[in-house]
């Protein structure tokens, strides 16, 4: 069998199946230090670049850049190599505590759509005892819907913290007192989110109490209809108010484009 000492770009590339570019790169940034044919100037690489760009291919599946790979192989002894690998392994390590936060996140939200997705949006009235719910406030003032995300981005932004919104409830605090008696929407006193993952990066909470309950599927037009449903409740079982409605959009257009899919959850606090 024929041992070659040289070979082509061409055949390291089809060697180790990768593109000419990529060869020139690692010689580029000075891993690869091919020999040159002096008859027509093409690059000879050496069993010695076989081994690098083997080692190259090896690192970098690991992850390390090239200026990595490059300090290694100029420094190439045990100690660097335990010391490369354990700062991998630690790198490695941040990312999996990373991958399990987001599939506990997915899993949170996809447990909440399929919660509300069974729930009762039959338009009936239900009395709930309900424990304290913390939430995340980003306006106490009213705010128009169009200027939610905006709000949403810049609170994000000043706390240095994310808040995925597929899945969680967006809420407002019904202002029936200054309504716009003309519009099909009620105005609104404020704006919050609420999930049971808001815990930790909660600015507002939720009473502990009982409340008046109804579900109703499709526009949110609906909201203005079915309020004074709570009310009139609420004084045929002698039950008096102690708050403004809450209107939860726990199915909207974070969820979806349709409507007709929407679940909004109208709640009064009452004792």
């Amino acid at each position: 069998m024929e041992r070659k000492s040289t070979f082509r770009i061409g055949e390291l590339s089809k060697l180790f199946d990768i593109g000419v570019d990529s060869i020139r790169y690692y010689e580029k940034v000075g891993i690869l230090n091919p020999l040159r044919n002096e008859e027509n100037n093409y690059r000879l690489y050496t069993i010695e670049d076989v081994r690098k760009l083997t080692m190259i291919r090896e690192l970098l599946n690991l992850n390390f850049s090239t200026e990595q790979i490059k300090s290694f192989d100029d420094n190439r002894n045990v100690e660097n190599t335990k010391e490369l690998l354990a700062q991998e392994l630690n790198i490695l390590n941040e990312e999996i505590v990373k991958l399990y936060e987001k599939r506990n996140s997915i899993e949170t939200r996809l447990y909440s759509l399929r919660r509300n997705l069974a729930k009762d949006a039959s338009e009936q009235i239900k009395v709930l005892d309900l424990e304290e719910r913390h939430c995340l406030m980003l306006s106490d003032t009213n705010l128009p819907d169009e200027y939610v995300d905006y709000y949403l981005v810049k609170y994000m932004h000043s706390q240095q913290f994310r808040i995925d919104t597929i899945g969680a409830c967006d809420c407002y605090t019904l202002d029936m007192e200054n309504s716009n008696p003309d519009s099909e929407y009620l105005r609104t006193k404020n704006v919050f989110f609420y999930s049971n993952r808001m815990l930790y990066h909660s600015n507002y909470v939720m009473p502990a109490g009982k409340y008046l309950s109804l579900s109703y599927r499709g526009s949110l037009r609906k909201t203005k209809q079915l309020v004074p449903k709570l009310y009139q409740y609420a004084k045929a079982h002698h039950l008096k108010v102690i708050g403004d409605p809450i209107e939860m959009c726990h199915i909207d257009d974070y969820e979806t484009a349709d409507e007709n899919e929407y679940l909004t959850e109208l709640q009064l606090a009452v004792k």
